[in-house]
């Protein structure tokens, strides 16, 4: 008579159960819900705010001027003007005429306050996402490019430099907004690695079984894993996902914001787009993407690399290597999206980029140390326990002795 082991995970998934919820519990359980809001909002309004920006009603295409000559496509029909912070400009026009003689005027909406930015735009992404950080990059301008006249000096050769400071400094506060939400799932990444390695080992042990009993166990197994080693597992989806409005947000910026358009960095254009410039013989823009991929390796396979590095690899089983590999795999994926990505959108968005990965790759390493001196501090400390106690038992053993001589 066979007889089904049943594994007890009462300890894992039902800890709280008969338990009175105390004050810091409740206050755990609202920021939960609030968090969980505010993910959904976010995601809401980027996924919004992305199908919005390629309504005809709301984007422009390359024009050209009277005479023939190419105008650079301003991407959106609205320009982001923070004349509060010295930023200049109104309603700009292009006029073009079409292979049948008919004048076509094309214009960009100026919006200077936050307001505007939800009536001309009718997205609240615009508003609370596109528009706040664009004050913020153009207060970083203002602050260190001066005005004059009350007006940004944006005529003189550094121009270009502070816009990208500015940048740097913009994309610091927006990563440190992100590590806010997503602080654990941050400082537990190589253990994530770990975890999904001992998950594939639960998968395989489940693997082609059709009975629902032991998917039941499959499900329990794998949550009771996740909660032993205190990892939720989808805080690095929440992690990615949390990001991707930021990168669209900065994309809408570079496209709308005037400060920012204007800036010209050596001989890259901020608004131009790699590709176009770069089919078109302008190879300085090659210098982004070159920079850009070694980074963004660096910053997707540094986690795997540090786990690497402390376990060791002879008692790993079959099913952790090919998690492993299939983590390489989507990881490679990631990269040749993202090196498509860097080379359709302007310049300004691929050096937002480089700067984030060189935040994350900082960010890995930051709480790699910080893991692994807290990991030594509580080693050394059992030890000194162990040792107490040892010396404690030895001595009572030779009082004992001694007492019986």
């Amino acid at each position: 008579m066979n007889i089904l082991y049943k594994q007890d995970y009462s300890k894992y998934l039902n800890n709280n159960k008969g338990k009175k919820k105390t004050k810091k519990d409740i206050l755990k359980q609202i920021w939960v819900w609030v968090r969980l809001f505010l993910f959904l909002f976010v995601i809401v309004s980027m996924l919004w705010g992305c199908v919005q920006m390629y309504q005809s009603k709301y984007t422009v295409s390359q024009v050209s001027d009277m005479a023939g000559n190419k105008v650079y496509s301003p991407g959106t029909t609205f320009e982001i003007v923070i004349r509060a912070l010295g930023d200049y400009g109104s309603k700009n026009h292009w006029y073009a005429s079409d292979e049948n003689g008919n004048i076509h005027e094309y214009s960009l909406n100026a919006i200077s306050s936050w307001s505007e930015a939800f009536t001309e735009t009718s997205s609240p992404f615009y508003g609370f996402f596109v528009y706040p950080m664009s004050f913020i990059l153009v207060a970083f301008i203002r602050i260190m490019a001066g005005s004059e006249g009350g007006i940004i000096k944006s005529s003189t050769a550094s121009y270009g430099y502070i816009v990208l400071a500015s940048v740097f400094f913009t994309s610091v506060i927006i990563r440190m907004i992100t590590l806010g939400f997503t602080w654990k799932t941050q400082s537990n990444q190589e253990k994530l690695q770990l975890v999904q390695a001992k998950q594939a080992e639960i998968q395989q042990k489940y693997k082609g079984s059709t009975d629902p009993v032991a998917k039941q166990k499959q499900q329990m197994e794998t949550m009771a894993l996740y909660k032993k080693e205190g990892i939720s597992p989808i805080g690095s989806l929440v992690s990615t996902f949390l990001s991707m409005p930021f990168l669209f947000a900065m994309f809408s910026i570079v496209r709308a914001t005037h400060a920012l358009k204007i800036a010209v960095v050596g001989k890259i254009t901020l608004i131009d787009t790699p590709w176009d410039q770069i089919t078109s013989g302008n190879w300085v823009y090659v210098s982004l993407v070159v920079v850009y991929i070694p980074l963004q390796i660096i910053s997707m396979f540094l986690p795997m690399i540090l786990q690497s590095i402390k376990r060791n690899k002879k008692n790993d089983t079959e099913q952790q290597k090919k998690a492993r590999k299939k983590q390489i795999i989507m990881n490679s994926i990631f990269i040749l999206v993202f090196v498509f990505i860097i080379f359709t959108t302007a310049a300004g968005v691929a050096i937002y980029w480089i700067f984030s990965s060189c935040f994350q790759i900082s960010q890995t390493l930051i709480f790699h140390f910080v893991r692994e001196t807290k990991a030594s501090r509580i080693k050394k400390k059992r030890e000194k326990v162990v040792m107490k106690n040892k010396k404690l038992s030895e001595k009572n053993s030779n009082t004992k002795n001694n007492i019986k001589k």
